[in-house]
């Protein structure tokens, strides 16, 4: 019997592997599923330097080097889906196929400032509790506060330092962007603008899907996910 191919599940900013597992439950049959907390996430210690995408890439990259995942199928949710294609584009041939999912490729200062604004601490302890007890549990024994600070920081070096169509150029591998028709943080021109400049992409949109993981239909999700790794 032929092994199962290896799929690489990436959770998105201030999430964490552990939002990946109902997903891993409906795609495991199919796959040798492996998941995997970027720096600051799920209980995983810092990076050295802030979090930038680079940063994030190459911690990724250490990663599939040492459990010998180069060759991989990826999908990515939000900034996953951004580091996966950032790896790619600089790095290539680490993935055999990227498919991303309500991932922000527009970022402008004014955007990232806005965004940021919403995950400051004092904001999200005033305005959202319960989503800073997630936070706590997601992230412990390391600060959820340092953790939104340093997305915010994440989030003003992508405005400064966007993937660049030349660099999407350099990508290969089979890709599919998808995004939700109710993500409200998601716009599907800026989707579309990042499909047209891959040379070997689709664009999916997927009906009544918003951008927040936990809310998306993991099963529709699941067989989408399978209709294009085929």
């Amino acid at each position: 019997m032929a092994s199962k191919p290896n799929l690489l599940l990436l959770h998105g900013a201030l999430g964490s592997a552990q939002q990946m597992l109902p997903l891993k439950d409906l795609l495991k049959d199919h796959y040798t599923i492996h998941t995997y907390d970027f720096p600051g996430h799920g209980g995983k210690d810092f990076a050295e330097h802030s979090l930038t995408v680079p940063i994030l890439g190459e911690h990724l990259l250490d990663h599939l080097r040492e459990f010998q995942l180069i060759g991989t199928h990826v999908f990515g949710y939000s900034m996953g889906g951004y580091v996966a294609l950032w790896l790619e584009a600089n790095k290539a041939g680490i993935f055999s196929s990227i498919m991303t999912l309500g991932t922000k490729f527009n970022w402008t200062t004014d955007i990232a400032a806005k965004e940021s604004k919403l995950i400051a601490p004092e904001f999200l302890e005033l305005k959202a509790p319960s989503f800073v007890s997630t936070l706590i549990a997601r992230h412990f024994p390391y600060d959820w506060k340092r953790l939104c600070t340093e997305t915010a920081h994440l989030m003003q070096h992508l405005a400064k330092h966007p993937l660049s169509n030349d660099e999407l150029g350099n990508i290969s591998c089979d890709v599919r962007i998808a995004l939700g028709d109710r993500d409200h943080m998601v716009t599907l021109e800026e989707s579309a603008h990042t499909y047209t400049a891959l040379s070997n992409a689709s664009l999916l949109v997927m009906p009544e899907t918003p951008h927040l993981f936990e809310k998306i239909a993991h099963t529709h999700l699941a067989e989408e996910i399978k209709r294009f790794i085929k």
